[in-house]
């Protein structure tokens, strides 16, 4: 009894040491980690400072951005619509659609996920693609009929790169997405 207590002390300081380790990696990164967790601000890439009109050459790329005020990064998924970048944030629309063992992850993922309030709150951000950051702004998109066009090119995305058809829009939250346009930074 007295070894189970010790090995059962020993597994949580064990727990407790990688997830502090896990929070302190996630700080000093450059950028996401492992292309989904969040991580720290970006120190590599040249940073351009001429604003991009057209976003049609960083489709198909991986897509990182860094949100300027809380300075966390993450990956994203773009939807390009008419030259325009526009970052997405599935809060289960998406998602909630799945029925393997990935979307109980996604769900607790979902609870946690906060940087859309941010964004919305302070739009300053920094993009980086190709190797290159670009200052940006992020504008949350309120349009209802872009926001339809947005999902339904999302849905297509999504369903390609899944390779199977999704089922209807979840009635039951969470299920909703968020888009930001991708714009030229605004001053300070």
């Amino acid at each position: 009894m007295v070894i189970l207590k010790y090995l059962g002390l020993g597994l949580v300081g064990l727990i407790v040491v990688a997830v502090v380790g896990l929070l302190i990696a996630q700080r000093v990164s450059d950028g996401p980690m492992m292309g989904f967790i969040q991580g720290g601000p970006f120190e590599s890439g040249e940073l351009v400072d001429t604003p991009v009109s057209d976003w049609s050459f960083a489709a198909n790329q991986e897509f990182e951005f860094e949100l300027v005020g809380p300075g966390t990064s993450r990956t994203a998924g773009v939807v390009m619509h008419d030259g325009v970048g526009y970052i997405s944030c599935d809060l289960g629309f998406i998602w909630n659609r799945l029925e393997d063992a990935s979307t109980s992850v996604l769900r607790l993922i979902y609870l946690f996920k906060t940087w859309h309030h941010d964004a919305e709150a302070d739009g300053r951000a920094v993009i980086r693609v190709g190797g290159k950051r670009y200052p940006v702004y992020l504008e949350r998109v309120t349009d209802s009929t872009l926001v339809g066009a947005l999902k339904a090119q999302m849905e297509e995305l999504a369903a390609g790169y899944l390779g199977a058809t999704l089922g209807p829009p979840p009635a039951e939250p969470p299920n909703d997405i968020w888009f930001f346009r991708v714009d030229a930074p605004r001053g300070p």
